[in-house]
């Protein structure tokens, strides 16, 4: 039985900590610090810390308020787990530059991109 838990506690812990690193590639790509999210949440950033590291399970009703703040839904989220995510800072900071930008200009952005090599 002790097996069964520990098995358990391990696969917890790894689907917090996907959870957590989708939090964090949305709350990056919108350009928000951990304290900005914990506001828009009414929590401590501390708080969006450990949802973040996966050292804290978040709850569905705190999910689903983390959601509404990325705008998207909740089934949209748990799409984003078997992704890979971006680690490169520059990157990061180009994705976000694009992000920002007018739908138009984005498509602007996109044509040049498909026309490179």
């Amino acid at each position: 039985m002790g097996e069964i838990m520990e098995h358990k506690k391990h696969q917890d812990k790894d689907f917090n900590i996907k959870l957590g690193n989708i939090i964090t590639m949305l709350r990056s790509r919108m350009g928000m610090t951990q304290k900005d999210l914990g506001d828009k949440v009414g929590i401590s950033f501390q708080q969006i810390q450990k949802y973040e590291s996966g050292d804290s399970s978040i709850t569905i009703a705190r999910l689903t308020q983390i959601c509404k703040i990325f705008e998207i839904s909740p089934l949209a989220f748990f799409n984003e787990t078997g992704k890979n995510y971006i680690h490169d800072k520059q990157m990061i900071e180009i994705i976000n530059s694009i992000y920002k930008m007018p739908p138009q200009d984005r498509n602007f952005i996109q044509k040049i991109i498909q026309t490179l090599p």
